[in-house]
């Protein structure tokens, strides 16, 4: 990538975290321990623009990245995640107007979760529904209004479309992209002219990831992360008008809206210098997980890429850390890269008797007490953060 920040184009910018090889796919699933031991690495150098916020990785090669039927991020297992999804959707649908129907596009649809909770709250009031996405995996649509293409959006692919959408969205998918503002910019010119779409854009927010020291949030795929002001002068350079932005999933995230106009620039108000996150927190918690090894098994609850990434900052040789749980079906039975560390189902872990879990997202902890205690699980739950 580019040592200008992609989205100001400033060149003063600042190390924010110790530069390490790290495994590309956070999320691929890996049949044995063997073959998880030798997953790809790649060099992660989060830099953080001194005028907008923005955080890059300036090391990031997309030629390394392949998704494929192997890479599982489904969240939607968790109660906590799916009642976020449903208050996403209901704030989508608010902003069409009475008595408009609803012409939906969602870029970066992974296997349409969303897209459908959207298409069943809207009913009646959807005309159409298309996602794209090259990694879709050819899924029935649940209703015959939705449409899925294994295709990037562009203006090429554009043309697929049978109605001009009125509702954009696009969740978790920018901070995949090493060109964020080309990406805003190819998505408004495949809207027409004079569109009076209305754009939703959901990424992490870093400025959250750093007020919590959270480098565990840091890895490969997220090569793009957004403060709330790069995002609105991104949107506006990229011709989008009145961005409006909030924070959600207990601030964790940037919920940004704007609608289809011109481009424009925006005033930047410069950031705080920030020091190097890395000493910090590797030495809390490798000291925290060194000390609760002497008292028993450990587990870590989430085997998402914060858990990958936790483990492999904390435990580096494996000596304390025995599994990784997780409620998602299709990444039990699987192991994490580079760790090798197996991901076993909560009743699994039980049987187990780890005597410390360290939580990995400490918006699920409540979630996960109830589930622990369901599975017969009495270890200490420790969340990160």
């Amino acid at each position: 990538m580019t040592t200008a920040c992609p989205i100001c184009l400033s060149r003063v910018h600042q190390q924010l975290l110790d530069p390490q090889d790290v495994p590309v796919m956070m999320h691929r699933l890996y049949e044995s321990a063997e073959q998880a031991r030798k997953a790809l690495l790649a060099r992660l150098d989060m830099h953080r623009c001194c005028s907008c916020g923005f955080v890059w990785n300036v090391a990031f090669d997309p030629t390394k990245l392949q998704y494929d039927s192997t890479y599982e991020n489904d969240q939607a297992h968790s109660n906590v995640f799916r009642d976020h999804m449903l208050a996403r959707a209901d704030a989508v649908l608010k902003a069409i107007p009475p008595g408009k129907s609803l012409k939906y596009l969602e870029v970066g649809c992974g296997q349409g979760t969303f897209l459908t909770r959207v298409a069943e709250k809207a009913a009646s009031q959807l005309q159409s529904a298309d996602g794209f996405d090259p990694a879709y995996r050819g899924l029935a649509p649940a209703m015959p209004s939705i449409r899925f293409h294994r295709h990037y959006f562009d203006q090429l692919t554009s043309q697929l479309l049978e109605d001009q959408p009125n509702a954009v969205v696009s969740r978790h998918t920018i901070e995949h992209v090493p060109d964020p503002l080309a990406f805003l910019r190819s998505i408004r010119r495949a809207l027409a002219n004079d569109s009076e779409a209305t754009i939703f854009i959901e990424t992490p927010d870093v400025d959250w990831i750093i007020a919590n020291g959270a480098i565990q949030d840091f890895f490969y795929e997220h090569c793009s992360i957004f403060t709330a002001e790069a995002m609105d002068l991104a949107l506006r350079r990229a011709g989008f008008q009145e961005p409006r932005i909030e924070r959600v999933f207990g601030t964790q995230y940037l919920w940004a809206t704007a609608r289809a106009g011109i481009p424009e620039e925006a005033t930047i108000n410069s950031p705080k210098s920030v020091h190097n996150l890395t000493t910090a927190f590797v030495k809390e918690w490798r000291d925290r997980v060194g000390s609760a090894g002497a008292q028993g098994r450990i587990a870590l609850w989430g085997a998402g890429a914060k858990g990958v990434t936790f483990s492999l900052l904390v435990d580096p040789t494996g000596a304390h850390i025995d599994h990784a749980i997780d409620i998602n079906p299709k990444k039990q039975g699987h192991f994490l890269p580079v760790s090798g560390l197996p991901v076993i189902s909560p009743v699994t872990s039980s049987s187990r008797r780890p005597t410390t879990i360290f939580v990995m997202n400490p918006v699920y902890l409540d979630e996960i007490k109830q589930t622990a205690a369901t599975a017969g699980i009495s270890a200490q739950l420790i969340a990160i953060n």
